[in-house]
């Protein structure tokens, strides 16, 4: 009776096997959609969404971009008001009118018909709109800016959702190794075959394998939420292109890509903020400069019917009101700009730094995976397959080889996964735009 039990314990772990490992896998095999037969396959709904075509959905939709477009669009509306004149001004006096004596009525009056027009010196008008201009500048770059970290963020999110779904597949797939785990166990454990003990492990490893499966479809739920929102959708529901997610190549000479720093939309922005602040530094000091009011008008002599022409001009007097305050202020603040410009340059050195060594690192690691380790593992997992069949390895054996390739495959998708978010953020920091 127990040998009858042993031989269809025996039975069952290879039809189950059969199952678990079906063909053997091959160099390209995660290439194989085949393997991604998962629930949240995002390869099986809708139509295909390039990436492209992703990018230029989120360009078109994104209140991101809308946003920083008003605000270039009121740059370059304060720019066109910024070199407007001040207008004149049109007035009517009357005199020696509702008085007593010869002064009642209006025959004695006198009607003065004038037009008064302040006067820009000091060079109020140019630095005005040298700092309108600059403001706009400042503007266009942001605007530019916004639209580079767009498309970098639907890069990384969509090339995550790739990963995420190759952590699911895989996820699942080691759910389904325990359970027929478990399966060939509880038929040993019944056979007698095998402590008991033994149960209770592949039970915990089951529930365990349960519990990352989850985990891993909740990260791949969170990732497509992230690309929706900024497609402006409320659901992911179109397949994606998983060519990318494969491609990997090393990163160029740092020092090529230090060298595009300066020339980003970014810095840029802070070059034109600095410019904006010292335009308004040099307004604020043409501010205490008063302008001149001149006024030419024609006055009407009533009694006589003579007229005469009126000239005026007037100077406000700076006793009590030199603007020394906002000079000071506008002079600070250009110290400000040009610290925050210096600020951000080495922020940026700093970023560029770590993730061109994280991309290197990551394509290093990834380049390993590939032709290295997960080739050798699939090998000894091939080896150890035909060995069982021939009763040369256990079974068990034979599902460690099986797990092995499982912890290659996972650290292969994981260096890949940071490898595209490293390599996005290092085009976003270097990418000159027009």
């Amino acid at each position: 009776m127990r040998e009858t039990s042993l031989l269809c314990a025996f039975c069952v772990a290879v039809a189950l096997l059969a199952g678990v490992f079906p063909q053997p896998l091959r160099a390209d095999e995660p290439y194989l959609l085949e393997v991604h037969k998962h629930e949240k396959c995002i390869y099986s709904s809708g139509s295909m969404l390039t990436l492209s075509d992703a990018i230029q959905n989120a360009l078109d939709n994104s209140p991101r971009i809308k946003s920083a477009a008003a605000v270039a669009e009121a740059a370059k509306g304060t720019e066109n008001q910024a070199g407007h004149r001040p207008n004149p001004e049109i007035a009517f006096e009357m005199e020696n009118v509702a008085g007593s004596g010869s002064f009642g009525g209006t025959d004695s009056a006198e009607f003065t018909y004038s037009l008064t027009q302040t006067v820009e010196i000091g060079g109020k008008r140019a630095a005005r709109i040298n700092a309108a201009k600059a403001a706009r500048g400042a503007a266009a770059k942001a605007l530019a800016a916004e639209r580079l970290n767009l498309e970098r963020d639907v890069r990384i999110a969509y090339l995550n959702i790739l990963a995420e779904d190759e952590a699911v597949s895989l996820a699942v797939r080691q759910e389904q190794l325990a359970r027929h785990v478990l399966d060939t166990v509880s038929e040993q454990v019944r056979a007698a075959a095998k402590p008991e003990i033994q149960l209770s492990k592949a039970e915990v490893a089951y529930v365990t394998s349960v519990i990352a499966r989850e985990r891993k479809e909740h990260e791949l739920e969170i990732a497509k939420e992230r690309l929706a929102k900024l497609l402006g959708v409320s659901a992911l529901n179109s397949s994606l292109d998983r060519a990318d997610f494969f491609e990997f190549k090393a990163p160029d000479s740092i020092e090529g890509y230090r060298a595009n720093l300066a020339r980003i939309p970014d810095m840029r922005r802070f070059s034109y903020m600095k410019t904006e602040k010292e335009s308004l530094l040099d307004l604020e000091r043409a501010l205490a400069i008063p302008d001149p009011d001149f006024s030419l008008g024609v006055r009407d002599f009533r009694e006589s019917g003579d007229q005469s022409l009126v000239f005026s001009v007037s100077f406000p007097i700076p006793i009590f009101n030199q603007n020394k305050g906002n000079v000071t202020r506008a002079r600070a603040e250009v110290v400000q700009a040009a610290s925050d410009a210096r600020q951000a340059e080495l922020i940026l050195e700093l970023q560029l730094m770590q993730n061109w060594t994280q991309w290197n690192t990551s394509y290093s690691e990834a380049q390993r995976l590939k032709t290295e380790l997960l080739p050798s593992a699939k090998k000894a997992f091939e080896l150890a397959r035909a060995g069982y069949a021939k009763g040369r390895f256990s079974y068990y054996e034979m599902l460690d080889a099986q797990r092995t390739l499982f912890d290659a495959m996972s650290q292969y998708y994981d260096s890949l996964k940071l490898y595209h978010t490293a390599r996005a953020n290092v085009k976003r920091l270097t990418a000159v735009a027009q």
